[in-house]
């Protein structure tokens, strides 16, 4: 009888960790010069309070600029690294 192993959301074996942590995902995806607002952090990092990783680059030296969306009565930030920690 084979034996299958249970899988998680995204086909990994159950109990696998990402070799990159979200937040590591996420400063790669700013510094390739992409923008992130919440809604898309969750659906792409699973990430949920955005924010607070934010506040965490930043207090790191990273410089991100946030914009204010409002797009039928729904506001929004929308995060862009504008800077780099200088060595």
């Amino acid at each position: 009888m084979p034996t299958t192993t249970k899988k998680d959301g995204r086909g990994r074996p159950k109990g696998t960790v990402n070799k990159r942590s979200r937040s590591q995902r996420l400063l790669r995806h700013l510094l390739a010069g992409r923008t992130i607002n919440g809604g898309q952090a969750f659906s792409k990092f699973g990430i949920y309070r955005l924010s607070a990783i934010i506040h965490l680059f930043r207090k790191q030296g990273f410089t991100i600029e946030m914009k204010m969306i409002n797009r039928k009565g729904t506001k929004y930030g929308v995060y862009k690294l504008t800077g780099t920690p200088q060595a």
